[in-house]
């Protein structure tokens, strides 16, 4: 009996890729990629079980899903639900019904978000899901689907563990903590590598911020592994964003290999906070895979994405 691979299954079906293209009735939610609404970007990206969601920072403002008799469904935290200009908006709609993208820009203009969504992390991840240099990104919150027993564990991370460790002890730092399962940003570069952000707000003399390579390692190694198996999944997903105007067009096709990086928002680390990730860093870097670079660290300034080391 074959073991099932590793999969990536957020392609949306060609119904709802209809209705998402230019001049079906979700085009409405394709147009926030470009503009701000509520004084905020929004970051709209495809799910599994053939959703759409609109992100404002941290927070799920919008989920869509496709009905079985043909409508759509939105909806969204009972937070939002349950305010005025929510309950009006996130409900079912049939495909010809009028007034959806009057309806969606009244509900993003009046919705009121916990500022601990937006600022810190929040503002960064919004910083990030808008550039298209130096690689475009693609999706958020990566997670590789497949049975359990493909399992998390590798050597390489194991015995960076134990030296971060060691390091933590005789420095007299905090331990490193277990990784979680869910990448920032998927993007993809010039070249057609596949790009793996972990994000971190700079701010924050915490050690989240200088274990984020070793965070970084483990995706590292569980999706290069996975890549040429899922290769085809995430080309689907690429495509699909073509094809109704959420990526630009004269993105490369994903040809193979990985970059790894952290990206900040501006570059508030203090020294000693910078002097433990680089010597993480170091660590980290002597366990990655051989076709696999040094991680990339950049902060995002005023004038775009700078790279600091």
């Amino acid at each position: 009996m074959t073991t099932p691979g590793p999969f990536y299954d957020r392609a949306p079906s060609h119904e709802l890729q209809a209705l998402l293209s230019p001049g079906g009735f979700l085009a409405p939610l394709v147009g926030l990629a470009g503009r701000k609404a509520g004084g905020h970007y929004h970051d709209v990206h495809f799910l599994d079980k053939n959703e759409v969601r609109v992100y404002r920072g941290l927070t799920r403002l919008v989920t869509v899903k496709k009905t079985f008799d043909g409508a759509v469904r939105l909806t969204a935290d009972s937070t939002y639900k349950t305010q005025p200009c929510g309950r009006s908006f996130l409900r079912p709609w049939r495909v010809d019904e009028p007034g959806f993208g009057e309806e969606l820009d009244g509900y993003l203009e009046n919705v009121k978000v916990r500022p601990s969504f937006l600022l810190n992390e929040g503002k960064v991840q919004e910083q990030w899901s808008k550039i298209n240099a130096p690689w475009v990104p693609f999706d958020r919150e990566g997670v590789l689907g497949g049975p359990p027993a493909l399992g998390r564990d590798f050597p390489q991370v194991q015995a960076a563990l134990e030296q971060l460790t060691s390091l933590a002890q005789n420095g007299g730092w905090p331990p490193p903590k277990a990784t979680g399962s869910k990448i920032d940003q998927l993007a993809i570069d010039p070249v057609g590598r596949l790009v793996l952000l972990e994000l971190k707000d700079a701010s924050k003399s915490t050690a989240e911020v200088y274990y984020s390579p070793f965070q970084l390692l483990q995706y590292v190694w569980e999706w290069h592994g996975a890549l040429e198996a899922v290769r085809n999944d995430l080309q689907a997903v690429i495509d699909a964003r073509v094809a109704v105007g959420l990526t630009p067009d004269d993105v490369p096709a994903l040809t193979g290999g990985i970059r790894a990086s952290v990206g900040f928002g501006s570059d508030e680390r203090s020294s000693e906070v910078k002097r433990r990730y680089e010597q993480v860093l170091k660590i980290v870097n002597d366990h990655l895979p051989a076709d696999v670079g040094p991680i990339e660290t950049w902060a995002h300034t005023d004038t775009g994405p700078s790279l600091v080391t």
